[in-house]
């Protein structure tokens, strides 16, 4: 960095980070209490409607993966200040829609602008923060991930319910134009402390594949079965909670919030033991997310006690376990370099979306009791989280301090 970054200048950032990399993902919460009203107001199926988070989704992924490649190579807060543009220009044109597929493409445009944000925003975050700095800002940033999808329906639903469903895309409108205000502000900050690009990126990057991709997949894919462990609760927790309990969706959702809560709490403790280096804390939490695992497999297929107090009880500890280690595995795997921070950037995305998907299918094709599927799931993805975190070996090229 040219000078020293002040707290007030850390946080802005930081804050003005977080809403870029949450947007998409409020934009997609927002709306799923409404689906049926959306499709009776393009007089379509409901089944479209709900093709709309799928599609939203591949777009995402496409944008995530692509600009975080490109913007190693092209100035990243124009890239951003691009991204942010398409998103808005998305949400325009779901609010004015009057036909499904323009509905559709909206959404699409939507996620090609909202992927800009996640990758491009943590690229820079490695290039401008320190090592504490980038691990106490992931942390904001991973409670921000847990907090916006259990409180966007319930925001969608007031919104909705009180001034149309048309109303819940103006909000998203306006948020969206808050974070391009927000983004606008901070470019002569981010421009003061981003390096300059170098002109010899994409040798850089190679000599990083050769040199360390090995330790970037190991350390990507012990974080990505770690994300599949959070998919596979969210994929399974309706069946467990609501049909096996016969728990209502007012208990579901307190117990949702219960898990978003230990997850908020784990991203919270890992700010505090900030001191620590981040490769301990991963490995730690890794191997007590393990030992949780295997725990309760053996509660649940050994000792048949598949209750809800054995259930929660390990959803809520291996949250909390994983909240503290998904900052400190992003922080790693972005501290492998700096010139290729992009690049990086766009991998962890990959990774986390594909343990993301392994975790939700994986839960889905078990044929047995949901608890069971689930406490399985879990101590597979753990074992294999664990076993290619220990794979990893320390590599030389350290985040700055």
């Amino acid at each position: 960095m040219q000078s020293q970054m002040s707290s007030n200048t850390f946080f802005f950032l930081t804050v003005t980070f977080t809403i870029l990399s949450i947007l998409g993902q409020v934009s997609t919460n927002i709306y799923s209490p409404f689906f049926y009203d959306l499709a009776k107001m393009y007089n379509s199926h409901v089944e479209v409607v709900e093709q709309s988070v799928a599609i939203f989704l591949v777009a995402f992924s496409i944008s995530q993966l692509v600009s975080g490649i490109v913007c190693d190579y092209i100035n990243k807060q124009k890239l951003l200040l691009c991204g942010i543009l398409a998103f808005c220009l998305g949400t325009v044109m779901i609010i004015l829609a009057d036909t499904e597929s323009t509905f559709l493409f909206g959404r699409i445009i939507q996620g090609l602008g909202g992927g800009v944000g996640v990758s491009v925003s943590r690229g820079l975050s490695r290039q401008i923060f320190t090592e504490k700095q980038l691990n106490i800002s992931l942390s904001l940033t991973n409670i921000a991930f847990a907090i916006a999808p259990a409180v966007a329906p319930m925001m969608g639903t007031l919104i909705g319910e009180s001034f149309g469903t048309i109303a819940i895309f103006h909000v998203v409108l306006m948020m969206g134009v808050i974070a391009l205000l927000l983004l606008s502000s901070i470019l002569t900050a981010v421009e003061k402390y981003t390096p300059a690009t170098s002109i010899n990126v994409l040798s850089e990057t190679l000599g990083l594949i050769k040199t360390s991709m090995m330790n970037i997949l190991f350390i990507g894919m012990a974080s990505g079965f770690l994300y599949g462990i959070v998919f596979s609760f969210i994929t399974a927790a309706p069946s467990m909670v609501m049909e096996q309990f016969g728990l209502s969706k007012t208990m579901f959702s307190i117990c949702s919030l219960f898990a978003t809560f230990s997850f908020v709490l784990g991203s919270l403790i890992n700010i505090r033991l900030v001191a620590i280096p981040a490769l301990r804390k991963f490995k730690f939490s890794s191997l007590c997310i393990f030992m949780l695992s295997l725990i309760f497999l053996l509660l649940v297929a050994g000792l048949n006690l598949d209750g809800l107090v054995t259930t929660l009880g390990f959803s809520y500890a291996a949250f909390f376990f994983i909240g503290i280690a998904m900052p400190c595995s992003v922080t790693i795997l972005l501290g492998f370099s700096e010139t290729s921070a992009g690049f990086l950037a766009a991998l962890t995305g990959f990774f986390h979306l594909a343990g993301a998907a392994i975790g939700a299918y994986a839960v889905t094709i078990l044929t047995m009791d949901p608890v069971v599927s689930f406490s399985y799931v879990t101590f597979a993805l753990s074992l294999t989280s664990l076993f290619t975190c220990l794979l990893y070996k320390k590599h030389n090229n350290t985040p700055r301090h």
